[in-house]
């Protein structure tokens, strides 16, 4: 039984968490310099205000302190636990957290998920014994949590042997338990200071979107900071970024995995599933979520969304003002990179440049030199690039002034810091009294060129959480009369194209002509004609022999539908054949590949790329999740690089785009399709026509769940 409750209890998850009334530490060590022996260090040196009981049944007491032999031994219930012993005696101890009805256990040890079927037997049972009282569980492989407000340092994190914690309005949400201290040492050396901070570890109970989800209307948290090495409870994740954004708290993401490195580093370290990264890009870009590459940028460019909203599309272009022309081009040349737009100002805002006294030059970059080390100078060109309307973000870009002189050029943009427009600046001196100057002042100011533009790409792909469409019943249900018959996995291509037909995509003209008939007396459709081999069993027909194009008459067809036939099952006998599909040849200005994915991580995808034969080479294209819109999908297709080659580039016919942004919605309808248990679906080539001729599907796969089989 608890133990008899002689003060008020935490309340909700976020106070047990967070601004717990009483902390046991289990397993806690006598010597403060180890590992197990630095939260109790930590608790008192940060000044935590509630009750603190240490537990050891080795000593009778701890650094100093007298110390409980059991967990049941405590004279008060027990917020937060914070368990301390090696790997073998978790189990017990998460045992004895569960019958004192102790709210929360973090877990510090290792050798759980990570370590292979037998971690996550561990894991598992911990799960367990949890769930049969209440218990939530932060960790295994968590170093700790921390709220600098409380102010609380529960962890075991060496970087919080720091005299002071600074405090903020940034919150800190990790999967890697290293990198809390990470945030708090590197912030503190510029002035950046945090709300809370948690290691979350292997999220075996509590998740990233469950602690966030807790924490989404916190009064001291301005935005939430996530590093991320995969994403692993999608449906919390989404629901703290809705709860997030109604609150007008932004989100900002830093997630490993860009290379296969990183992926396999990532599922070493915690025993994640590793999906794709272009399939985690697209669910937090569908959720609002900001991502950024850099991991400085993720603290420094929080200025730039606090308080604000997503920038509206007309206003995605940098105005650029500088003391230092070469220091500037070292962000506009990474700008240039990530595809943002730095642009020149225009007549209007020259003129109202000139009129102020800045010397000012047509240009992408308002170089002041030496003038722009006067107060006046620089305060009036922000002043009037602010206020024009051609740019939506001003970045200010400071030489050796800004290391002992920040009165010249820096105090100007601290003056305009309140602007509705945002302002980033990087200095190109070391100058970290500047830098803390400014994150005091609350401007969003970067040590590096790399992490500015970072910074600045990312404020410029934000976008609101977006809703998805309105469900078109009619093709949906014309899709699932499509499927009502079919056995099997795959969907043959004659049934894929049906499919993609039920949904409103256009397939071309087709006849199947069965094993054993000897030839067609007429078709429905004029030559030349495609053949194809008809079968669920391939995917690749032309690798096997099994496509012939541009047949011309009657008897070429006779002569060639044997021929496929004999060649498929020569080189595959075992291949289960439903005849040859017959096809007129389809021309336009391009290919296309459309696909569908139902990604194992986060849920449905749709992808449209550059199609044909080399798709899978050229790797063009662009991945959101599904369903979309047709707004999204145009969104996506001006992603593509090759798109050029169809909207008109040096005089060619410019495709029929908006009957391709239909196609993509259309296809990412099969998301709704969820009792189909669709896992993948593809068409390639999707023949583009001339402007007003629309789109064609020519070949097309669709796959099921082997439980539909």
């Amino acid at each position: 039984m608890p133990p008899p409750n002689n003060s008020p209890r935490a309340t909700t998850l976020a106070e047990a968490l967070f601004r717990p009334r009483a902390v046991a530490l289990i397993g806690v060590s006598d010597d403060p310099g180890k590992t197990a022996g630095r939260p109790l260090t930590f608790l008192r040196k940060h000044g935590f205000p509630g009750r603190i009981f240490p537990v050891n049944p080795h000593r009778p007491t701890v650094q100093g302190e007298n110390a409980l032999k059991r967990l049941e031994d405590a004279p008060e219930a027990i917020d937060h636990a914070y368990i301390l012993v090696n790997t073998p005696a978790v189990e017990d101890a998460v045992r004895a957290c569960a019958e004192a009805g102790v709210r929360v256990a973090t877990i510090l040890a290792s050798g759980f998920a990570e370590a292979g079927p037998d971690g996550v037997a561990r894991q598992d049972r911990l799960v367990a014994i949890a769930r049969q009282s209440g218990l939530r569980l932060v960790g295994p492989n968590s170093l700790g949590v921390v709220d600098t407000h409380t102010p609380m340092a529960l962890t075991a994190n060496a970087a919080f042997a720091a005299d002071t914690l600074l405090k903020g309005g940034l919150t800190v949400i990790s999967q890697s338990g290293s990198q809390i201290g990470t945030f708090v040492s590197r912030g503190a050396a510029r002035g950046i200071g945090f709300a809370k901070l948690i290691s979350v570890g292997n999220e075996a109970d509590l998740s990233v979107g469950q602690i966030g989800t807790a924490l989404a209307e916190d009064p001291e948290t301005q935005a939430y900071l996530l590093f991320l090495e995969t994403i692993r409870d999608p449906e919390h994740i989404a629901e703290f970024a809705a709860r997030a954004g109604r609150a007008g708290k932004p989100i900002i993401a830093y997630k490993l995995g860009r290379s296969d490195v990183g992926r396999e580093l990532a599922v070493s370290h915690t025993g994640a599933m590793i999906g794709s990264d272009a399939a985690a890009e697209a669910f937090l870009r569908r959720h609002g979520i900001l991502r950024v590459d850099h991991l400085e940028t993720l603290f420094e460019m929080a200025p730039l969304v606090v308080g604000r909203k997503p920038p509206a599309l007309q206003s995605r272009s940098v105005g650029v003002v500088t003391t230092t022309g070469g220091g500037a081009a070292m962000v506009v040349d990474r700008l240039g990179m990530l595809g943002v737009e730095v642009a020149s100002p225009s007549a209007e805002t020259l003129a109202r440049l000139s009129a102020a006294g800045v010397p000012a030059q047509p240009g992408r970059l308002l170089d002041l030199t030496l003038a722009g080390t006067r107060y006046e100078v620089m305060r009036a060109a922000l002043d009037t690039l602010l206020e024009a309307p051609e740019f939506g973000l001003v970045l200010g870009v400071v030489g050796s002034s800004a290391q002992f002189h920040a009165e010249l050029a820096v105090r100007p943009i601290i003056d305009c810091a309140r602007h509705r427009k945002p302002i980033a600046v990087f200095l190109t001196p070391e100058a970290p009294h500047t830098l803390r100057l400014l994150a005091e002042h609350g401007v969003a100011a970067f040590r590096a060129p790399e992490a500015c533009a970072d910074g600045i790409a990312a404020y410029f792909h934000w976008h609101s959480a977006q809703q998805a469409p309105t469900r078109d019943e009619t093709s949906l249900d014309a899709a699932r009369r499509v499927l009502v018959d079919v056995t099997g996995a795959v969907l043959n291509e004659d049934r894929s194209l049906a499919l993609f037909e039920a949904l409103g995509i256009p397939a071309t003209a087709r006849t199947v002509i069965p094993l054993g008939a000897e030839r067609v007396e007429a078709l429905p459709f004029a030559f030349p004609v495609a053949a194809k081999i008809l079968s669920a069993d391939i995917t690749h027909k032309s690798d096997l022999g099994g496509v012939a194009l541009g047949i011309a008459t009657a008897d070429e067809l006779a002569r060639r539908v044997p021929e496929l036939i004999s060649v498929v099952q020569h080189r595959k006998p075992d291949t289960r054949l439903d005849g040859v599909l017959v096809q007129p040849m389809e021309s336009g200005v391009g290919e296309i590949i459309l696909g569908y994915r139902l990604d194992p991580q986060v849920g449905p995808l749709v992808m449209v790329g550059m199609g044909g034969t080399l798709a899978e080479l050229y790797q063009d294209v662009a991945l959101r999740m599904a369903p979309v819109s047709l707004a999204e999908a145009a969104e996506m297709i001006a992603e593509l690089k090759g798109i050029a080659a169809m909207q008109g580039f040096r005089g060619r016919p410019a495709g029929d785009l908006d009957a391709l942004a239909e196609a993509i919605a259309r296809i990412s309808a099969l998301a709704n399709l969820n009792e189909a248990q669709i896992i993948e679906a593809e068409i390639n080539p999707l023949i583009v026509r001339p402007r007003g001729g629309g789109v064609v599907a020519v070949d097309g796969v669709v796959r099921r769940a082997a439980a539909c089989a």
